[in-house]
């Protein structure tokens, strides 16, 4: 007789339903990912955030002492200081891959 395997949903599937909850608590808006009276100064800013965290990032690695924060932090930056709308599109959904990759490391830890 065969067995019939049960397959078990991806971890992701999971967090990506909890994400789609969360959603619905956020607002509605177009708007400009660079916002205020001087986005080219908001982007310079984070244009340097994310040169800095990326620096740490990598400090840390060859320190062996990696954490998802100076990762997050460095793609969050880099994404906010993209001049065109395509790039920072991009940059979100990589930093949105990047932020489920630590909701799945969080998971494997308490497991």
């Amino acid at each position: 007789m065969t067995e019939l395997r049960t397959k078990r949903p991806a971890p992701v599937t999971a967090i990506l339903a909890e994400v789609r909850a969360a959603r619905k608590s956020v607002e509605d808006r177009t708007v400009p990912v660079a916002g205020g009276h001087r986005p080219h100064k908001g982007r310079a800013h984070h244009l340097h955030e994310a040169s800095r965290w990326r620096t740490i990032s990598a400090s840390r690695d060859l320190d062996g002492v990696p954490g998802w924060d100076s990762t997050l932090l460095a793609a969050a930056f880099g994404t906010l200081a993209e001049q065109r709308p395509e790039d920072a599109r991009a940059g979100l959904v990589h930093l949105a891959a990047l932020a489920v990759a630590a909701v799945e490391s969080i998971d494997r830890e308490a497991a």
